[in-house]
């Protein structure tokens, strides 16, 4: 006999627990950040919050934009300088690779800028080929690079110190890597997703267990760094998490084949519903969001433009 009174029961609960799951919203009119007439790409947010780190235009330079005033610091005038900038995870430094010019020689070096002072620290001396962007290893003892032909780190300090950090990821030759590093024994690599195109941006869930990657094509994947669970999120690019891990926020581009004609800011819940356009404008090309700290924001720039807008998040 059926237990109509049990199955009610476990109905209502299933519903409450729906209508009580957060959805994410946006909070009033995006905010301005920069100057009308100011040029800025690839915003990343400090560690604490209270700075946006900017390259300048064709990412030559590199700026902070104070949040919420939008006072404007500037730390290098290098070429590509402002381009695939890493914050320290103290926030005190951000490393960049710069570019020299010769004639028609070209070479590029690491080198890690301290907050404070604006001071430069050469990381590696001046090579002609150095692919790949700059990640900080947990401790910010070392740096490596992501997006390279070969794995390659470096240390940030005078001091010799070993490589402590056990598991690193990262995209080499379009792969994405897991790199276990052993205390006696050779570091060992492993390729996940091989039978994919090749991955043009991703980022690592807060607690390091997921990733969220992007293929050619805009196609935007979810799964674990091992590989398992791999979930198609549909289309995408340069995704960005929020601080408690449930959410994602990305671009959506469209192009003609030589410049971008419509871009918008998106969010998703990390099982792959609630899709929600942020922005949804038909004026403006929002780009490369990235979530504050304290989840409360979303920050992006505008293509064409060049103004970095914040964005206020919320729950309903």
């Amino acid at each position: 006999m059926i237990n109509k009174a049990g199955v009610l029961i476990s109905v209502l609960i299933l519903c409450s627990t729906v209508a009580l799951a957060k959805q994410i919203e946006s909070k009033g009119e995006p905010v301005a950040l920069s100057k009308p007439g100011e040029y800025y790409m690839g915003p990343k947010w400090s560690p604490l919050g209270d700075q946006v780190a900017v390259g300048g235009p064709n990412y030559t330079g590199l700026y902070l934009l104070d949040f919420p005033t939008g006072n404007v610091q500037q730390l290098s005038s290098d070429y590509s300088a402002g381009y695939g900038i890493a914050w320290s995870h103290d926030g005190a430094r951000i490393a960049s690779k710069i570019s020299h010019f010769n004639k028609m020689h070209r070479s590029h070096t690491l080198v890690s800028f301290n907050v404070a002072d604006g001071s430069m620290e050469p990381l590696a001396s001046p090579r002609s080929r150095m692919g790949g962007i700059p990640v900080w290893t947990d401790d910010d003892a070392h740096i490596y690079l992501t997006f390279a032909e070969k794995f390659e780190s470096f240390n940030t300090s005078d001091q010799d110190l070993a490589f402590r950090t056990p598991l690193l990821h990262y995209i080499k030759e379009g792969r994405f890597q897991n790199r276990i590093a052993g205390q006696t024994s050779p570091a060992r690599e492993t390729t996940q997703f091989s039978g994919q195109d090749h991955v043009y941006s991703y980022a690592i869930s807060p607690d390091g267990s997921h990733v969220v990657y992007s293929t050619a094509g805009q196609n935007l994947w979810l799964a674990k760094v091992n590989g398992d669970n791999l979930l198609s999120l549909g289309r995408g690019s340069a995704p960005s998490w929020s601080p408690d891990g449930e959410w994602i926020t990305f671009m959506l581009t469209f192009d003609d084949g030589h410049s971008i004609t419509a871009s918008d800011i998106y969010t998703i819940n990390i099982d792959g519903n609630s899709r929600t356009n942020v922005s949804n404008t038909s004026d403006l090309h929002e780009m490369n969001p990235q979530w504050s700290p304290d989840g409360a924001w979303i920050v992006y720039e505008t293509d064409g433009r060049g103004q970095v807008f914040v964005q206020q998040m919320g729950w309903r």
